[in-house]
């Protein structure tokens, strides 16, 4: 993704109206730029696509293998505040080389907060560095695009499966138009996949070092449909909507059908916990529960529990 987002279909009628190929790249056409200025568009959010590793591991000297716990979607920023990209800058620069030479790390990245602390920086920049904090906090920019401020929701293009109904394409567009076409309001980064929390996080990471790797953000259906996330649904040709959910699950072993809950705080909905827990005995799936508190200062019996019921 890349380029100026989304692509709709009254874009592709304007260049179709103007004798130009409806072919959309990186860097837009003159008549695609005529389009926006006709609009009343002078301003893009540049978006960034950013991943979290919490283990990043030397495969050998000239590669590195990471397990991503974040994809989130980040606005470009200046002085910690959203920072716009002027239309008249997509007649000058060449976007896309301008992608593939944005191969920033961004220190100090916490994708569960603003970010307005660390710094970006080249790939090469940052090996020649160093870095002593934690690999957790750091952000590896995987691609940007361009934001419109203004469009059609219904006019949202994005490829379809033909094997798929009108109705269940459309309830994917609009899931993918809400969720990385919507304007950024604050620099707060947007959460695509992955951990929803750094309480999460921290029990990830000590699974790993028991050599215990759990799905994270499961979705489980009253009707037994499990659900990593709305791509896997995508792929197996699936819409489950959120009236037949039971519960998102924070982590999940499906080899055991085995599901844990961290709970940021003390106190929950006991009677909503109960009923999850019966609905999910009830498909065979075994359920424990950490409060943030447990997790944070007595890691290692919460990790001894899961064990043990692994």
């Amino acid at each position: 993704m890349d380029g100026i987002q989304p692509i709709t279909k009254s874009r592709i009628n304007y260049l179709l109206s103007h004798n130009v190929p409806p072919i959309i790249h990186a860097n837009p056409s003159e008549t695609e730029l005529e389009y926006y200025e006709s609009m009343g568009v002078k301003e893009f959010q540049c978006v960034k696509i950013v991943l979290n590793f919490y283990v990043i591991k030397d495969i050998d000297e000239n590669t590195i293998e990471g397990i991503p716990y974040n994809v989130s979607l980040m606005p470009m920023l200046k002085r910690g505040k959203i920072d716009t990209f002027s239309i008249e800058n997509f007649k000058i620069f060449d976007l896309q080389k301008v992608n593939e030479n944005s191969n920033l790390v961004y220190t100090e990245f916490n994708p569960f907060q603003k970010w307005n602390q660390g710094m970006g920086m080249s790939y090469e920049i940052f090996a020649e560095i160093g870095y002593n904090n934690f690999i957790d906090s750091l952000g590896f920019n995987w691609g940007m695009f361009f934001l419109s401020p203004i469009f059609d929701k219904r006019d949202v293009q994005l490829p379809e499966n033909e094997d798929y109904t009108n109705e269940m394409n459309a309830k994917f567009r609009r899931y993918k138009t809400n969720l990385y076409f919507k304007n950024f309001k604050n620099s707060v980064p947007r959460r695509v996949f992955g951990c929803g929390s750094p309480i999460e996080l921290f029990l990830l990471q000590g699974l790993h070092v028991k050599n215990l790797t759990p799905n994270m953000q499961t979705s489980i259906f009253k009707t037994g449909e499990i659900v990593s996330n709305y791509f896997d649904m995508q792929r197996d040709e699936l819409w489950l909507g959120q009236e037949r959910l039971i519960t998102e699950v924070d982590l999940y072993f499906p080899e055991k059908k085995l599901a844990i809950f961290c709970d940021g705080k003390e106190f929950h909905d006991a009677e909503k916990d109960r009923r999850i827990v019966k609905e999910l005995e009830q498909l065979g799936i075994q359920s424990l529960r950490f409060s943030g508190k447990q997790i944070t200062e007595n890691l290692e019996a919460v990790l001894n529990s899961i064990e043990r019921q692994y």
